[in-house]
């Protein structure tokens, strides 16, 4: 089984990993497979396209006009697959590292982002750095200011879906998700926006992990290549729907090059299904632009594929229908949210789609080629091997200190795990 949406670092089919403690599952697979050639990502991945029916509606729309907002460990300022997609300069939470959404030394972000691409080819995304890398975010005791901030940015700078691809789980007696994370979540829906969160890849987990939980959030379990429940899926009633969460291959973010970088790697996870589920609601937007969030949520919940069995705890309403999501004409209108809301009812977080933005997100679509070209002036990415390796081992080095540091505080009531 290929592992959960991770470290994008391609090893040898059996190789043993030594970094295993600090990190999630990496998949693994003969990096010279995928190394140099370049690959066409929506042939790799037809069986997902194909199965959320995305590209029976591409005569229509590939989802152009809309924005999604990808919460997570930023997007590659560099890579073929995104040379001509729409990517906005978007905004970085995260001030260990070089202040930019535009850089992903992890690679989940970017795998998020091109999973909601391989749904609608033209929306745009925006970019919401709020976790450096996988081990920083394994780390982590619960979901923080950052984060908060994070998602309140992407609402109030041009999103129409927000899609959050990690994963708070609450431990011990008191569950209950910080205020501000409720409020941060409202915020966005009380701004018109859709959205999603990943459900989890832990089917020992005994409840839905934040803010996939949180009422009115399209909660994404996933599907295998057959489109039955993927076997990793964490379940219960909070998921809403599902979307591919079998193997996939993901670009990798080219950040020092010796010419002998890796272009791709694969995984598997409800962090892509999330992120295709969020590409399937852009295209519902860009088709129906008078549509309320609201009601783009009615429209996909409604025409998902239940299979004749009604909701169930492991793939909501069913597995997301792009098409007849996009060109129902049976579909009754709301007033409201279908899924509630965090914090009990609509408005509760003082913002309503009216309101004028605190700040407006770049509309220059980044051209990847040339930024690549600005990051390697202004940040000296002439480094030689050595310098590279010796780096490498440093931050390894630092992140074993770290984790011996916070395994002390294992009582913490709350973790935010890495990659669903």
């Amino acid at each position: 089984m290929t592992p959960p949406l991770a470290l994008p670092r391609p090893v040898t089919v059996g190789a043993a990993l030594s970094s295993a403690a600090l990190i999630a599952g990496v998949a693994a697979f003969p990096s010279a497979a995928l190394a140099q050639e370049e690959w066409d990502l929506y042939a790799e991945n037809a069986w997902a396209i194909d199965q959320v029916n995305a590209e029976d509606v591409w005569a229509t729309t590939k989802g152009e006009g809309m924005t999604v907002a990808v919460v997570d460990t930023g997007i590659a300022e560099e890579h073929p697959f995104l040379e001509d997609k729409n990517i906005l300069d978007g905004e970085s939470f995260v001030l260990s590292e070089e202040d930019s959404a535009r850089f992903d030394t992890d690679g989940h972000g970017t795998g998020v982002s091109a999973a909601v691409l391989y749904a609608a080819p033209e929306a745009t995304v925006l970019p919401v750095r709020v976790y450096p890398t996988t081990a920083d975010i394994g780390f982590s005791t619960g979901a923080g200011q950052n984060r908060f901030d994070g998602i309140r940015w992407a609402a109030d700078n041009g999103a129409n879906v927000m899609v959050i691809p990690w994963i708070e789980v609450m431990a011990g007696e008191d569950r209950e998700p910080a205020p501000e994370f409720l409020e941060a979540v409202q915020y966005a829906i009380d701004k018109d926006i859709v959205v999603i969160a990943g459900g989890g890849n832990d089917p020992e987990l005994d409840q839905v992990p934040n803010p996939a939980s949180f009422p009115g959030v399209i909660a994404v379990s996933g599907t295998d290549k057959d489109g039955n429940a993927w076997s990793m899926n964490t379940t219960g009633p909070e998921i809403v729907l599902a979307g591919p969460a079998d193997t996939m291959i993901f670009p990798i973010p080219q950040i020092v090059s010796f010419g002998e970088e890796d272009l791709y790697f694969q995984a598997a996870g409800t962090s892509a299904a999330s992120g295709i589920v969020g590409g399937a609601a852009a295209l519902v937007r860009a088709a129906h632009p008078d549509l309320d969030a609201s009601n783009v949520i009615q429209r996909l919940i409604t025409t998902a594929d239940d299979g004749g069995q009604g909701r169930t705890e492991e793939l909501g309403f069913g597995l997301v229908d792009a098409a007849a999501a996009v060109t129902a004409t049976d579909v009754e209108t709301v007033a409201e949210n279908p899924l509630g809301y965090p914090m009990g009812e609509a408005g509760a977080s003082g913002a309503s789609p009216d309101e004028e933005p605190g700040s407006e997100a770049s509309e220059e679509v980044v051209s990847t080629s040339d930024a690549a070209a600005d990051n390697a002036a202004d940040s000296g990415s002439g480094l030689t091997p050595i310098m590279a390796v010796a780096v490498a081992l440093l931050l390894v080095a630092a992140a074993v200190v770290v984790w011996l540091v916070l395994r002390s505080r294992s009582r913490s009531k709350a973790r935010v795990q890495p990659w669903q």
